[in-house]
Order: C-alpha cells, then structure tokens, then sequence
C-alpha cells in the first residue's frame, strides 16, 4: 500500500482564490479581507449594487437619528429657504416669474412652491442619490380668460423608475431605468408616474430634471450620501440598543435568601416557633426592612457594568460624518469638546463641499426651470425675453457677528471685496438691497432724522433734497 500511494497523486490543500471586486460601489457589508482584495477599475455608468444601497440608505435617513440629523443639515445649508433667481432687462418677466415661483401654481400636485420644491428636491438626492423632476407644459385661463401656458413640476421619487423597461430604440441600452443611446447620452427616462405603479411611461431627457451629484464620468444614477458608512451607521443602533438593554440589567438589584436546606420536617422557609410566618419579598423596595428567620442570610448580587461605550460610538459618528460630508458636531449634536477655532474650521470644509454641490449640480438643474419657464411666458406672450438672470442661496449665520462685521468692513474699504459679493453672502439680493436702502433713506429724510451706524453718518435728508432738486431741475428743463 505504500508504493501505490506514493504514485497517487497527492492532494493539495484547498487554497482559497482572492476575491475581486469587480465593481465601483457595492452593497454595504461588513467582510474580513480574507484571500486578498484585488479590486479592478470596471467601469459601470450604472452601480449593479444601487438598489440595495439607495434601500438601506433611505431607511437610515428615515429610521436612524443620525443619517436623518445628517440629510437635513445638508439640505438646509445646500437650498436653506430657497435659492431665489435676480433678473435684469425685463420687469414684466421678472414679476411674472417671481409669482409663479412663490405660489403652488409651479407644482403639479398644487401642494408646494418653487422654494418648498427645492427642499424636497436636494434632500431626496441626499437620501436617495438621485433626485427627479418632469417639466410638464400646461394651458391654464387666466383671470382675463386668456389661456397661458404654465410649466408645471412633477417630482418624481427615485425609485418610481423603471429598471426593467426596455429600450424604445434599437442600439440603446436602459441602465436603471436610464435610457442611454449608442454614443452615450441620455435620451430619456422610464418611469411608472401612474398611482399603482403598474404602468411604465417614457419620458424624453429635455423634459426631466436629474439631480445628483456626479462622481466619475459616464455616471447617470447618484450614489446617495454616508454610503462609505451605511453598515457603521446601522451598527450604531444595534450597539445602542444593545448597550441599552445592558443598562437595564445593569440597574437591577437581585437578592437570595440562603441557609439550612428545606426538608419535610421543617416545612417551607419561615416555618418555625421564632418566626411563624415568613414570605420572601418578590421586589425589593427603597426602605424595605425584612426580618428573616434563624439561620438565613440574604445575598445582594449588584451586576458589573463595563465601560468603553462612549469611546466607540464617537469613533464610529466620525467616521459617519466623514462619509456624509458634515462635522461631527452636527452629526451628533455633541458640543461638548469644540471650541470657536475647531468649530469654525471644521465649519469652513463643510462650507465648501456644500457650495460645491450648490454650484455644480443644484444650480444648474434650476437654472432649466427658469429657461422651461421662459419658454412658456415667451409662447403666451408672443415675445422675446432678454434678461441676465442670477441665482442667490441663502446666506449663512454667523458665528461671531462682532468679528466677522469688522472683516467685512475692512475688505469692502480695501477693495477685496464688491458689494455684489458681500450680499450674495449673506443670501442678499444685491437690486433689491440698493432699491430698499434708497427707499429707507427716503422715509428717514421725510421724517427728519439723521441715523448713525458705527462710524458712518447718513446725511439722508440733504441727498434725498439733492435728489429732489435735480429732479425738479430735470422736469422743468423738458417742460
């Protein structure tokens, strides 16, 4: 037997292949690197994991305080109360536009304005990672009865996408509902608008807004945000529930009753000439005295607690916050250990992730409803429109007013700074300001008074007079 097993071949050990990942984002897991991580650069216009990802993301930012605290603070410092729109060359239009953002007439279902869209809008791609509005053209009577043509919006959720329709031409390919040509772009989009969800409908890419945030080239589905953190984040709830229910044993207080053994002589516990009649306590209340029988002794037995908690739970909300793109102050609404410099520098990064989405994706994707807008008024009109149309995100509190007053100052009497720029920081528009301050100083004169603020004193009564006269002097030159 041992010659032939010497010609037998010999088994090799089972050797475990390295696992490759063959793709750019995954479902959240948790998983040793066991038999090497080889990851490969795949190109996927589309994540294969997406579902799963914007599944388990979703119900963090609705179910999880953290992932929840984290969508909001990005939503509100992203549009805040609105981004508004300035336009300069036409009244009418700006006038018209400005009605129309401001009422519930830009939203399909009647319920929310232009600003309240936005809202909804950038906290669904936050969550989610995608966010999509159908522009749809409508004629509607005005009060003179003349039909107009109003743009109406139509928010559409991410997952009302149809990811199994097929392609309306041939050559084209749908990527998650996406509806991508042979040479790349976007064509249209498959979604099931009706109220069972049963019934796909194709939309062409000019007629809907697709906001996310863009990652890599190619890309046509968003990543929802905290997606680095999604197993961490939900880990936490498990570890504080965990911890919780540990706390509860931790808090109980259990007492025994020991000494001689029970036997049919004596009878049950407490059966005896000194005590005739004893009962073991079921809780122990505060104060309670219980006398016990000879013999007996009571045994308090106090649970050990263990410490460690804190510690891991602040690692693992920096690293959420890390992954969601806000400090983890906000994150946790913890305080305790920031000071005015950590605070602001921290606040500083965040500030300038937000502008970025703000200014790449958010703006641009509204910068479409106002040209579907001008479309319309230009259509009912009958018409050219040409205006310069600017957008001003709302502007940011300030930490320390004292000190940021003065920089302003100082920058705006240097030079390094317009008047344009230090009231689109502060979510100003910069005509309506000139317009409000010319109308206070007006008022001001006619009252008679004279304010100061800081070190400048407005001589409001002699420039309105100055304005006053050379008006007149104008008037009575044409007359």
């Amino acid at each position: 037997m041992g010659i032939l097993n010497f010609f037998r071949k010999s088994e090799q050990p089972h050797r475990r292949q390295p696992r490759l990942a063959t793709r750019t984002y995954r479902a959240p897991q948790d998983k040793t690197v066991a038999g090497g991580w080889l990851p490969s650069s795949a190109y996927e216009r589309a994540p294969s994991a997406l579902s799963a990802i914007r599944g388990r993301a979703r119900d963090l930012a609705h179910n999880n305080p953290h992932a929840s605290r984290a969508v909001s603070v990005l939503t509100s410092h992203t549009v805040g109360s609105g981004i508004r729109f300035s336009m300069r060359g036409d009244e009418e239009y700006e006038r018209a536009f400005r009605a129309w953002a401001s009422s519930t007439a830009c939203d399909y279902e009647g319920r929310l304005n232009f600003y309240g869209q936005q809202s909804v809008m950038a906290r669904t791609m936050y969550e989610a990672g995608d966010a999509f509005a159908v522009i749809r053209q409508e004629r509607e009577k005005g009060d003179d009865g003349v039909g107009r043509i109003v743009p109406k919006i139509q928010l559409v959720d991410p997952d009302q996408l149809d990811e199994g329709a097929s392609p309306r031409s041939i050559g084209n390919k749908v990527l998650s509902g996406v509806e991508v040509n042979p040479r790349g772009q976007i064509v249209g989009y498959h979604m099931k608008v009706d109220l069972d969800g049963q019934r796909s409908e194709f939309f062409a890419a000019d007629a809907v807004i697709h906001l996310f945030e863009q990652l890599y080239p190619g890309q046509v589905r968003g990543i929802p945000r905290g997606a680095q953190a999604l197993v961490r984040a939900n880990t936490i709830d498990s570890f504080m529930s965990a911890a919780l229910a540990k706390a509860r044993v931790e808090a109980c207080l259990a007492a025994f009753v020991t000494g001689p053994s029970l036997d049919d002589s004596t009878g049950i516990i407490g059966e005896s000439d000194d005590v005739s009649e004893f009962v073991i306590p079921e809780r122990l209340e505060p104060g309670t005295i219980v006398p016990l029988p000879d013999g007996h002794d009571l045994k308090v037995v106090v649970p050990s607690s263990s410490g460690g908690m804190r510690e891991y739970i602040e690692v693992s909300l920096m690293s959420c916050a890390m992954a969601y793109g806000v400090t983890y102050a906000q994150l946790s609404g913890d305080v305790s250990k920031a000071n005015y410099s950590s605070e602001k520098a921290s606040r500083l990064e965040f500030y300038r992730g937000v502008d970025t989405v703000r200014s790449h994706f958010v703006m641009p994707a509204l910068a479409r409803v106002e040209m579907a807008f001008r479309e319309a008024f230009v259509a009912s009109e009958g018409r050219e429109v040409d205006v310069t149309v600017s957008m001003t995100a709302p502007g940011r509190e300030s930490i320390e007013p004292s000190k940021d007053a003065l920089a302003d100052m100082t920058a705006l009497a240097a030079g390094g700074k317009s008047f344009g720029q230090y009231c689109a920081e502060r979510g100003l528009d910069r005509e309506e300001q000139l317009r409000e301050l010319k109308e206070e100083r007006r008022m001001i004169a006619d009252a008679g008074v004279e304010l100061q603020f800081g070190t400048f004193i407005l001589a409001l009564a002699a420039a309105a007079a100055a304005e006053d006269a050379r008006a007149i002097s104008t008037d009575s030159e044409s007359g």
